[in-house]
């Protein structure tokens, strides 16, 4: 036998013994099942939930890296400013296809694939540059390890939670609920009567953008990634100081309880909080060259901030004093084009409001058809008034701000305002960074402040996350000064260390804690069916949904004190603010006359959350004895169609 044909025959056994092999194994599998088939679902549909958010944030990385190219010499910042500014442009894009009434599948899609498709190169760069990441895992010490690992277990629970359907709060009230009504109805001109709907929607169109492709488990994915590429320009700035003050200053972000586990909530501040990070990478860019390309990034990246919030436009604020800090003889350029970039991006947002309602800042400010100036005094809640929690605001913030709790309503961990002051410890040659991090983070904070005074919803911590990014990097700067001192028998170094260990692995474990607890593993395995997961995170609301779902099509529910109406709409119009009782008696007056308005309006139905109700009559001091028995008075005269456990209330109201 030849030399060739021995080899033919080698190979022809070597196939067939692999096709045995794979034959046994299949065989073996169709008989002994891994998993089921609701699992194999959900596993299939969290990964086409996850590489549809990759192909999203590709595309706006491509767009970026072809609109700002490389401003700043540190990789990882380069990769946060392009994908900020990308995501900043697909969600104008989107609004104007939204204007159009152009919102479906196939727009999406062919979006999508056009955008790849044109920059398919810059695309393959910005995929190439997250290399950056294992030179950088690879070049840390063991305490970098250290902290990438609690990094990436964090990451990996909000993903989880991410990847299950939604449960939380505002998503619930608007930044899922209004992009599921934009694909709905295939345009934004129709807002189901959502205040919320004049905000800009920077993040929700984004949204809307992943739930054409998609679902609601994209959109979280989506914004999970937003949250993830924020922390690569936090590393990114912070390891300027310090090999390992990257690492710190992204756990001096993770180590609160809000900012880490929001990551998968679905919401719209870690979308401000990346655009912040891409106004630093930006100026910082333009400080060290003083380039018209930067300054310009830099406005995109304020403008987009605005975007995402409207207490975010202090960027544009911070961003105009950043320049002119910088020695304004030769900022005056950079300001008349970083002024000129952010109005301009800016404008859509306003531009809607004034086309739609009338009102430029709607909900805001400005009585339009949809919200007058009753309903637009109420929502701020009254003055904050000056005192002690907003004079001495952040520590207050950090020491007193809870999640889920009245007033600052965020929790943010110790590491943020704890390493700040050491800040001035840091090296002359690394003050240029920290600087443009801390000019930026003290008008947040005087910003902060003064807002306090005037309105008591103003001093949420979770309005001003566009600063966020600054204040961790002046936290990095603080760790690094700190890693630097040197005393006899102490070293400021280790203990520097062992406080971040210690905080973020605290962080982490309650994070881990929260996934054992809530189990959203199970909805996405197929353990657990999608009403059960609901029910189960989300109490009664859940069969009360279902209760309106059961009405049929012909329904019209309005709601008391349940702001919440995803899957609901548009049966249901929710109690978005939660002053559809007070405004009513305002405007109307009697029990009768409310109910001639309701039904006036097409209402069929009327929910009443009694939870929610006893809460604001405990705590909310604008209602008079008198408002709460009119509405035992309306309530008495409709018919109970259903009580939902203690907590919910259908009536028929027609």
């Amino acid at each position: 036998m030849t030399h060739r044909r021995r080899s033919r025959v080698i190979a022809l056994l070597g196939i067939a013994g692999f096709g045995w092999l794979a034959a046994i194994g299949v065989a073996y599998y169709v008989f002994h099942k891994p998993f089921g088939p609701r699992a194999a679902l959900g596993i299939a549909g969290a990964m086409v939930d996850v590489l549809l958010g990759a192909a999203i944030l590709t595309a706006a990385g491509a767009i970026g890296r072809w609109l700002v190219g490389r401003v700043h010499t540190d990789r990882l910042c380069g990769l946060c400013l392009q994908a900020s500014v990308g995501l900043g442009v697909i969600s104008l894009v989107f609004l104007a296809i939204g204007a159009i009434g152009a919102i479906y599948a196939w727009v999406a899609w062919a979006l999508l694939l056009a955008v790849l498709a044109a920059f398919r190169r810059q695309a393959l760069g910005w995929l190439r540059g997250w290399g950056e990441i294992g030179l950088h895992w690879r070049g840390a010490s063991a305490f970098g390890r250290t902290l990438g690992i609690l990094i990436a277990i964090l990451l990996g629970a909000s993903l989880l939670e991410a990847l299950a359907p939604p449960v939380h709060f505002d998503a619930l009230v608007y930044h899922l609920t209004l992009p599921q009504e934009f694909v709905r109805s295939h345009t934004i001109s129709e807002a189901g009567g959502s205040p919320y709907w004049g905000m800009p929607l920077g993040t929700e169109m984004l949204y809307t953008w992943a739930l054409a492709l998609g679902r609601a488990q994209t959109a979280a994915v989506v914004g999970w990634m937003v949250g993830a590429i924020c922390l690569i320009g936090v590393i990114g700035l912070g390891r300027a100081f310090h090999e390992s003050a990257g690492w710190a200053a992204a756990a001096a972000l993770l180590a609160g309880e809000t900012l880490a586990s929001s990551l998968g909530w679905a919401y719209a501040d870690w979308t401000a909080a990346l655009h912040g990070a891409a106004l630093l990478i930006a100026l910082e860019g333009w400080r060290r060259s003083y380039g018209g390309r930067a300054a310009a990034a830099g406005g995109a990246a304020a403008a987009f901030a605005l975007g995402a919030k409207y207490a975010a436009a202090l960027g544009v604020v911070g961003g105009v004093i950043l320049i002119a800090a910088f020695g304004l003889r030769r900022s005056l350029r950079a300001l008349a084009v970083f002024v000129s970039v952010a109005a301009l991006l800016s404008a859509p947002w306003l531009l809607k409001n004034w086309a739609y309602s009338g009102a430029p800042l709607f909900p805001v400010i400005g009585a339009s058809p949809w919200i007058d100036a009753a309903g637009q005094v109420f929502y701020r809640g009254g003055t904050g008034g000056i005192g002690l929690t907003s004079i001495l605001l952040p520590l207050t913030a950090t020491l007193q701000g809870v999640e889920g709790a009245p007033g600052f309503a965020a929790s943010l961990g110790p590491l943020l305002l704890g390493f700040a002051p050491a800040a001035l410890l840091v090296r002359r040659r690394d003050a240029g960074p920290a600087r443009v991090a801390a000019v930026f983070l003290g008008v947040g904070w005087i910003a902060w402040i003064v807002a306090s005074f005037f309105s008591a919803q103003l001093v949420q911590s979770r309005l001003y996350y566009v600063i966020f990014p600054a204040w961790a990097v002046v936290a990095g700067a603080g760790f690094a000064g700190l890693m630097r001192m040197r005393l006899p028998r102490l070293r400021f170094g280790m203990l520097a260390q062992t406080m971040v260990i210690l905080s973020l692995g605290l962080s982490t474990f309650g994070s881990s804690l929260a996934i054992i607890r809530n189990r959203p593993q199970d909805a996405l395995l197929g353990l657990e069916s999608t009403s059960g997961y609901l029910a189960r995170r989300l109490g009664l609301y859940q069969p009360a949904m279902q209760a309106i779902a059961g009405l049929g099509p012909e329904a019209s529910v309005i709601t008391l004190w349940e702001a919440r109406g995803l899957d609901c709409r548009p049966t249901c119009r929710p109690d978005y603010w939660l002053d559809r009782w007070y405004l009513a008696r305002l405007r109307s007056g009697e029990p009768a006359a409310i109910l001639d308005v309701w039904r006036g309006e097409g209402a069929t139905h009327l929910l009443v959350y009694r939870t929610g109700l006893e809460f604001v009559r405990a705590t909310d001091g604008r209602y008079a004895e008198s408002d709460w028995a009119a509405l035992e008075t309306l309530l008495g005269d409709l018919p109970l169609v259903e009580r939902i456990g203690g907590a919910y209330e259908l009536y028929r109201v027609r």
